[in-house]
């Protein structure tokens, strides 16, 4: 990553103007850098006084770089302290940016309430955020999904979670199977043990076995199997699994006649709990366009990480996004609330002055003191051309610190 700048020279020499520094420490350390600037910028002051500023500038360097006065630095350590600036500028830009949307809204989950109203729920706490906000400015998806589901017999009272595909697929989950499954895999050493006493029976299980719990609360095999009487025998004398099963229904207020397991030749045992509602209610989404409306508005929110787009700082310390992207709006909302952000530019575009002023005061000592012996040194300040203060060009990802130019002929 390289600092990109564009100086009008005359005579191999550069006038800069209206750059602020910011500082990092106390405000009299402010006021000092910025009026070491102004001085190394005006076109009155004496070469002598311009140097002097320029120490005063070195100072303010330091300082940004969390050293003490005592401490001596290079113009390549402040350039390169300036590029690490730079490139975790440019890292936090494009990380911030792509959280503005929402990462993936496959593993969001969507619970919609008897009045209407959308709920997002996730792991991850910026896609939530982004997420409910754009529901809560979409009302209407929720209220259209409550509408269909009534009409086609679904008890209003019937809270619905679900999911969308990457299609655009509505799809309806059951919490209390999801919450007894979870129990039922805490417990594996239960379905290992059950596979094992199957085993020394002799039984099959390339087909999976269903079982199902009786009127006693015990577990017995359901359908057809030589082995049944001897199954079930050892299920009565080895409860552990009927009643972790039947614990769990209590919790989810699930009746045990809508409950099912099955045991395949690997794995945990798997829970089915059968739901007319639920079922009711896919039928429903399976048909709504409303999964591709969520999905696509979900995946709008996002700002690609390679818009480009113009930083220009203002006089109250604050930036001003300049672009022709349609996100431009997002892009400023996203510095507005990010100030921690904005400091480190405003330190990346003063630093980025100072090696500017460095390379264009590169001239022999000897040439220095002569032409500090020279009262019209002055008018080597002056004249028409000079650079405007600088901007932040973002584009491809990275920022380019620019000097803009502002000629007279």
């Amino acid at each position: 990553m390289s600092i990109s700048s564009i100086s009008s020279y005359n005579t191999a020499l550069l006038q800069w103007q209206g750059q602020q520094l910011k500082s990092t420490g106390t405000s009299s350390s402010s006021s000092s850098s910025s009026s070491s600037l102004s001085s190394l910028l005006s076109s009155s002051n004496s070469m002598t006084s311009q140097l002097s500023s320029m120490v005063e500038l070195t100072k303010y360097a330091m300082e940004s770089m969390g050293l003490s006065d005592n401490s001596r630095v290079t113009f390549s350590q402040i350039t390169k302290y300036r590029e690490q600036l730079l490139s975790s500028f440019n890292d936090s830009v494009k990380s911030g940016l792509s959280e503005i949307g929402v990462s993936n809204p496959e593993n969001i989950t969507f619970t919609l309430d008897k009045d209407g109203k959308l709920t997002a729920s996730s792991s991850d706490a910026s896609d939530q955020k982004a997420a409910q906000a754009w529901l809560d400015a979409n009302p209407s998806i929720g209220t259209d999904l409550r509408s269909a589901l009534t009409s086609a017999g679904v008890d209003a009272s019937t809270s619905v979670n679900m999911k969308v595909s990457s299609t655009g697929k509505l799809t309806v989950l059951n919490t209390a199977q999801t919450a007894i499954q979870t129990a039922l895999d805490s417990s594996s050493d239960l379905s290992t043990k059950l596979r094992a006493a199957l085993k020394e029976m002799g039984v099959d299980l390339s087909t999976p076995m269903n079982f199902t719990l009786n009127a006693d609360g015990q577990l017995e095999v359901s359908g057809e199997s030589e082995q049944a009487d001897a199954i079930n025998e050892w299920l009565k004398k080895n409860p552990d699994l009927a009643q972790k099963l039947t614990a769990q229904l209590k919790t989810q207020n699930v009746d045990s006649s809508a409950v099912s397991l099955r045991l395949g030749a690997t794995g945990n045992v798997q829970v089915s709990v059968s739901n007319s509602e639920l079922t009711n209610a896919q039928a429903v989404l399976s048909k709504s366009t409303l999964g591709s409306t969520i999905n696509s508005g979900l995946n709008s929110l996002g700002v690609d990480a390679d818009v480009k787009f113009t930083l220009q700082v203002n006089t109250d310390g604050s930036v001003t996004v300049v672009s022709d992207s349609a996100d431009k709006a997002k892009i400023q909302q996203f510095f507005d609330d990010n100030p921690a952000l904005v400091k480190q530019y405003q330190q990346i575009e003063a630093l980025s002055g100072l090696d500017d002023a460095r390379k264009a005061m590169q001239i022999a000592p000897s040439e220095m003191r002569k032409r500090i012996e020279v009262e019209s040194m002055a008018a080597w300040w002056s004249g028409s051309d000079s650079s405007s203060s600088y901007f932040g060009s973002y584009s491809d990802g990275s920022m380019s610190v620019l000097a803009g130019l502002n000629l007279s002929v």
